[in-house]
C-alpha cells in the first residue's frame, strides 16, 4: 500500500474532485471522470497485487456503467453503477471475497473506526506525533463538531426560521471568503469524504472474509452423534423424508404436466384473444401468480436436497423426479415469456413487460443452476452465488440499452394489433423521449387514433421540454449526457 502522506493527498484530492464533479450537477461525464480517478487510486495503493476474477469484472463494469450513463443516462444504469462501484471497492481490497453481496458490505465496512484508528497510527508513525494526543485532540475538538453538526442538522430541518437565518449566515461567510458556503455543501462534501475514504481506507481484518471462507459451493457429508451416541439421524427418518418427496414431486409433476398442457396447446399454438376475458389481466395477473409459482418450486427443491438426501443411497428416483420438475418450470417460464410476446404484439412495450423479460431470463439461469446444484451436490451458497452474478450480469447489460428511446421507436413503428397507447409515450416514460415525440408526431397521431389527444400531447411535450431546459441552465458540461444532448438539437429544429 502507498505511504500514508500519498493516502491523505488521494483521500484530500478525491474529495475536492468530488465537490467539484457533483455539486449542483446531474450525472454525465463528471460520473467517468470519477471513476477513473477512483480506479487508478485503488490501482496505485493496491500496486503489485494480483486482482481476483470478481475485482476485474466489477471495475470493468463500473467503467463500462459510467460510460452507460453518459450514453443513455437511465435510473437503470445510474442505479447499477452505484451497485458495481462499491462492490469492486470491497472487492479490489479483500481479493479473497467471491459472494457478490459481501463486496458491498466490504466496502462499507472500510469506514469502520478500527480503520481510522489505523491510519491514525499510520501518522503518528511517520510524523513522530503522539497518538494519544490525536484522539485526545479529537475527543475534545472534532468529536464535538461531530454531534453539533447532527444536531444542527436536526433543527435545521425542523425550523424554517433557524434555516433561514442560518442560510443568511452561510451566504455572508461566503462573500467574505468569496467561496459557496451553505449547510447542503457542507454535507455534500462530508459524503465525498465518506465515498472517497471508502475507495481508500481497507479493513485489515475483514470480517466478510473471514464468513465467505467458511462457505463451499460443494455440500459434504457430515455425520452428527445423537444423545445415544448412533450417528445422528436414523436411516428410517431419511428414508421417510425420501419417500415423502417422491410422492409430492411426483404428484407436482403430474398437476404441472396438465397446466402445460394447456398452454402448449392455447398460448403456443392456437391462441386467440378471447373477449370473454381481459388480455391485460390474463397477462399481468397470470403472469405474477405463476411467477410465484415457479419461486416456490424453486424453494421445495432446495429444501428437499439441503443435506442429507444428496448422500442418500438409491435416490435416483427423487433426482430424476425433481429433473422433471425443474425442466416442466422451464416450459412454464417459456409460456409466460409467450403470454408477454403476444400482449406486446397488442399493445406494444412498456417497462412492466421489458421487466418480464429480464425476469424470465433469470428464473432460466435459476433453473439451470438449480439442475447443477442437484446433479453435482452443490450448496445453496452456490446457488446463491451463481445466481447473484447472473442477476447482476443481466442488469449491467439492460443498462446498455436506452429503453426510453427503443420503447418510444417500437410503439410507433411495429405493427400492433391495438392502437398506439400514447399515455405510455407520454406520462410513463422520461424526457429523454422528447425528440422522437416532435419528430415523428403525425405518426403518432395516426395510430393514436381516438386515443391521440393533440391538446394532451402537446402540453406533455412542454412540460418535458421545459424540465429538459431547466435541467440545461442549472449544470455546465460536466453534466453532458446524449439524450440532452439530441434533445437540445431537436429543440433547434421543433
Amino acid at each position: 500500500m502507498g505511504s500514508t502522506r500519498t493516502m491523505l493527498i488521494l483521500l484530500l484530492t478525491g474529495t475536492i474532485l468530488f465537490n467539484v464533479l457533483f455539486w449542483k450537477e446531474s450525472l454525465g461525464v463528471n460520473l467517468l471522470l470519477f471513476s477513473i480517478y477512483s480506479i487508478a487510486g485503488l490501482q496505485f495503493i493496491n500496486k503489485g497485487k494480483q486482482l481476483s476474477a470478481p475485482a476485474k469484472i466489477t471495475g470493468l463494469c463500473t467503467l463500462l456503467l459510467a460510460v452507460s450513463v453518459i450514453v443513455n443516462h437511465s435510473l437503470l444504469s445510474i442505479v447499477m453503477y452505484w451497485i458495481s462501484f462499491f462492490a469492486m471497492i470491497g472487492f479490489v481490497h479483500q481479493s479473497e471475497l467471491q459472494l457478490f453481496f459481501y463486496g458491498i458490505l466490504q466496502s462499507f465496512s472500510n469506514l469502520k473506526m478500527d480503520v481510522f484508528k489505523n491510519g491514525v497510527k499510520d501518522i503518528s508513525s511517520t510524523s513522530g506525533i503522539d497518538t494519544r494526543k490525536i484522539f485526545r485532540y479529537f475527543k475534545l475538538g472534532v468529536l464535538p463538531i461531530i454531534v453539533l453538526g447532527v444536531f444542527f442538522s436536526l433543527y435545521y430541518s425542523a425550523n424554517p426560521i433557524f434555516a433561514s437565518y442560518s442560510n443568511s449566515l452561510f451566504s455572508w461567510m461566503g462573500n467574505v471568503f468569496k467561496i459557496d458556503i451553505s449547510f447542503n455543501r457542507i454535507l455534500f462534501f462530508g459524503l465525498g469524504l465518506l465515498i472517497t475514504a471508502m475507495n481508500l481506507w481497507k479493513d485489515q481484518v475483514s470480517f466478510w472474509v473471514g464468513k465467505n471462507r467458511l462457505l463451499s459451493e460443494t455440500l459434504t457429508r457430515t455425520r452428527k452423534v445423537d444423545s445415544l451416541g448412533l450417528g445422528g439421524p436414523t436411516m428410517l427418518g431419511l428414508k421417510r423424508e425420501y419417500q415423502s418427496g417422491v410422492i409430492m414431486f411426483l404428484m407436482l409433476n403430474v398437476l404441472l404436466f396438465i397446466v402445460n398442457i394447456f398452454d402448449v396447446n392455447f398460448i403456443w399454438f392456437n391462441f386467440e384473444e378471447n373477449p370473454n376475458y381481459n388480455l391485460k389481466t390474463y397477462v399481468h395477473q397470470g403472469t405474477h401468480i405463476l411467477i410465484a409459482s415457479i419461486l416456490l418450486a424453486m424453494l421445495i427443491i432446495i429444501y428437499f436436497f439441503r443435506n442429507k438426501l444428496n448422500f442418500f443411497k438409491g435416490n435416483e428416483k427423487l433426482k430424476w423426479l425433481t429433473y422433471a420438475w425443474i425442466a416442466q418450470n422451464g416450459i412454464l417460464a417459456v409460456s409466460l415469456a409467450i403470454r408477454n410476446y403476444r400482449y406486446i404484439q397488442f399493445h406494444g412495450l412498456a417497462y412492466k413487460r421489458i421487466g418480464i423479460i429480464i425476469f424470465l431470463i433469470a428464473v432460466i439461469i435459476g433453473l439451470v443452476t438449480m439442475y447443477i446444484k442437484v446433479k453435482e451436490k452443490r450448496s445453496l451458497y452456490f446457488l446463491i452465488n451463481r445466481n447473484t452474478w447472473a442477476v447482476y450480469l443481466l442488469l449491467v447489460l439492460s443498462s446498455f440499452i436506452n429503453w426510453d428511446a427503443a420503447i418510444t421507436k417500437y410503439n410507433i413503428f411495429a405493427n400492433t394489433k391495438r392502437s398506439l397507447e400514447v399515455d405510455v409515450l407520454m406520462y410513463q416514460l422520461s424526457d429523454k423521449n422528447w425528440y422522437l415525440l416532435k419528430q415523428y408526431t403525425d405518426e403518432i397521431s395516426a395510430k393514436g387514433g381516438t386515443k391521440f389527444d393533440a391538446l394532451r400531447f402537446d402540453d406533455s411535450c412542454e412540460w418535458k421540454k421545459k424540465k429538459i431546459q431547466k435541467r440545461k441552465e442549472n449544470t455546465t458540461w460536466l453534466s453532458w449526457n446524449y439524450p440532452d444532448y439530441k434533445n437540445l438539437q431537436a429543440m433547434e429544429l421543433y
